[in-house]
């Protein structure tokens, strides 16, 4: 059917009339059939025609035939990168995790809690804010339009209320999304990971506050310390927030007990940084039926020390390559070691020992067992005995090793010590450009001093006061405060690569040496690493990879710093920190979802560059010129191959569809 203009001719004249035809097909050959004539053309104005197009709009609805310059955008909202991480908060279940917990914990709380946490990690993952500042950002995103989160209150009061109310029911929280990551991705906890970072305010008013030391570097501002326990895929499955000034040792007691008793994790693997190594922390995983892999300081394990000293490490005779590692085994038996620390302990107190006088001892550490207490008095009694002279200082010093080993004499402990090439080679060099700038500064200090102290000699020479005696005095007093401040803070790890002479009558510094027995001490550690493992069976090559997945927690607390940026802390609260901690972690989660189960560990900058671009548009048609009639259309842009890719990846078929948003 269409309009067309048919002519006839009257006494010489032609006439054109204004038609409505349709086309038909008759006998096999196409008609025209006439279905109405509106009259004559000439009697139609451009008015009359924009009237009678206007009208046909409206009788038959068709506003989809809108002028293009008629149409105003009205708003432009964030869309493809909420409901992508919308997807995950989804799949595993958080906000039915978060409500079943609400209505059990916290009945009396009416607010929708788990929708507001829901939206903090959603801003989290996308563009981290303060809480205030997320109140208005979540006006340019499709959460304004969506049902069930559009007649939300945006008061900055009912986060906080949230916050309150998920921090405490975090514990429970946390097991049951456990219990659902173990159902949905079949978590692996047979190795689990621990580490801690650290994070700081900008306030000094909160009770979890304190100043230690600082991973930002941030010595200036009191800090908390974050720890973080992992699956072996990288899940994060648990977190502890302590006070600023806590140290890596005294954290792990609370970690394993949580693991054992509300987490019911019967057999695993905990590996640990070096920073987490004691026997107290050892005992603690042995008494919970644990075993650990745990990176060992030179400095902080006596065991491993006994190794060096002895010269135990013979690199050409490495037997075993891994990943470009040179890998050697050792073991520590206990009571050959308290052998050799004891004769090491007598000779540092320059006392003579020889094995006649030694064996007695020899014979009564044999003795010793992991089933009886050793009788401590008889053993002061034979040192006594066999070295009259000894220092009671040095007695007890001795004594406090034999305690230190208790219920442990018939172990023995196991070293894999790792060498990496390149790494040698990179501490080498970085400690000889270090030494080297720190003798060009002592040598310019030093030089800077005998040049005043020869020019005060002459005056001392022509004039003779006492106060130019006196000024001449304080010369050795400045060079004291100014090695002091040259080797302060994080440099003071330097002053032991130098030896200071001093002088006999007043012991100021008067000039220094290099100290090459440092030196080349130190030189042996270089490229070197450790690992302590309780488990014999477990392959040196096996021992070694799970230590190195250790990096998950680092790659975490990497993102916990630079993708959802938990710091710097603006709130004071104690339960206020602990719930934005909280909130950035399960926002990391969600990340890690992504990156493990559908990117396969690569990076997640290409896809939700990609996704971000896909916005949900609100416009308004308008169909007539001569009359205010219009119609506001919502709609999605039109979603790339590329994007469709990625949505596609996370089981989004339809991210066009508004069907959840209201009006």
């Amino acid at each position: 059917m269409f309009p067309r203009i048919a002519k006839s001719k009257k006494k010489n004249k032609t006439y054109r009339y204004l038609v409505v035809s349709e086309s038909n097909w008759e006998n096999g050959q196409s008609t025209t059939r006439n279905i109405a004539n509106l009259g004559n053309i000439e009697r139609f104005s451009n008015h009359d025609v924009e009237n009678l197009i206007d009208g046909f709009i409206k009788i038959f609805s068709l506003d989809t035939y809108a002028r293009c310059d008629d149409v105003e955008i009205l708003e432009s909202l964030e869309h493809g990168t909420i409901i992508f991480w919308r997807k995950f908060w989804n799949e595993l279940g958080l906000g039915k995790i978060l409500h079943q917990q609400r209505k059990k914990h916290k009945p009396h709380v009416r607010i929708a809690v788990e929708r507001y946490v829901e939206m903090m990690v959603v801003n989290r993952c996308i563009r981290p804010f303060s809480k205030l500042r997320t109140t208005s950002w979540l006006d340019t995103t499709s959460y304004k339009v969506m049902h069930g989160y559009s007649q939300l209150e945006r008061d900055v009061n009912y986060f906080y209320r949230s916050m309150d109310c998920v921090i405490d029911m975090k514990d429970a929280v946390e097991l049951a999304i456990f219990e659902r990551l173990r159902n949905l991705f079949s978590v692996n906890v047979k190795l689990t990971f621990y580490d801690i970072t650290s994070t700081f305010f900008y306030t000094e008013n909160c009770p979890l506050g304190e100043h230690g030391y600082s991973r930002d570097h941030r010595r200036d501002c009191e800090q908390i310390v974050i720890g973080v326990v992992t699956s072996y895929e990288g899940y994060p499955l648990k977190h502890y927030v302590f006070k600023g000034d806590t140290t890596d040792v005294t954290t792990v007691k609370e970690v394993v007990k949580n693991l054992k008793q509300r987490y019911h994790i019967e057999d695993t693997v905990f590996v640990g940084d070096r920073g987490m190594v004691s026997k107290v922390n050892i005992e603690e995983l042995e008494e919970h039926g644990f075993d650990c892999i745990m990176g060992v300081k030179m400095h902080q394990n006596e065991l491993y020390q006994s190794v060096i000293l002895r010269g135990e490490l013979d690199w050409k005779e490495a037997s075993l390559e891994h990943r470009g590692l040179k890998v050697l085994e050792k073991h520590v038996v206990i009571k050959k070691f308290l052998g050799w620390k004891f004769k090491r302990l007598l000779m540092e107190a320059q006392i003579d020992i020889s094995d006649e006088q030694f064996h007695p001892v020899l014979e009564q550490i044999k003795e010793l067992n992991n089933t009886t207490v050793p009788d401590f008095k008889s053993f002061r009694k034979l040192l006594r005995a066999c070295w009259p002279d000894i220092d009671s200082k040095l007695c007890q010093k001795i004594i406090t090793v034999l305690k230190r080993y208790k219920n442990h004499y018939d172990d023995k402990a196991r070293f894999i010590i790792c060498l990496n090439p390149e790494r040698q080679q990179a501490d080498s060099k970085k400690r000889k450009i270090a030494i080297e700038t720190y003798t060009t500064k002592l040598d310019q200090l030093f030089d800077c001093g005998n040049t005043k102290e020869q020019e005060t000699n002459q005056q001392q020479k022509k004039k003779r006061t006492r106060t130019e005696t006196t000024a001449s005095s304080n010369k050795p007093m400045e060079h004291e405060g100014r090695i002091a401040k040259l080797f302060e803070g994080y440099r003071a790890k330097y002053r032991k690569f130098f030896q200071f002479q001093r002088d006999e009558a007043t012991q100021h510094v008067t000039s220094y040496r290099l100290n090459q027995a440092v030196i080349e001490f130190e030189g042996k550690f270089d490229g070197v690493f450790a690992l302590l493992s309780t488990r014999d069976e477990l392959e040196a090559v096996t021992v070694i990879d799970s230590y190195k997945n250790l990096q998950e927690v680092e790659t975490l607390f990497d993102d916990l710093k630079h993708f959802v940026d938990v710091h710097p802390i603006r709130h004071r609260l104690e339960e206020r920190v602990r719930a934005h901690v909280f909130v950035c972690i399960l926002a990391l989660l969600l990340k890690r979802i992504f990156e493990i189960n559908y990117l396969k560990s690569k990076s997640v900058t290409e896809p939700l560059m990609e996704i971000e671009k896909v916005k949900l548009v609100r416009y308004k048609v308008k169909f007539s010129q001569r009359e205010e009639r219009h119609q506001v259309i919502p709609k999605v842009t039109t979603i790339t191959t590329n994007q469709k890719k990625y949505f596609d990846m996370i089981g989004l078929k339809n991210p066009s569809s508004i069907e959840q948003f209201t009006w």
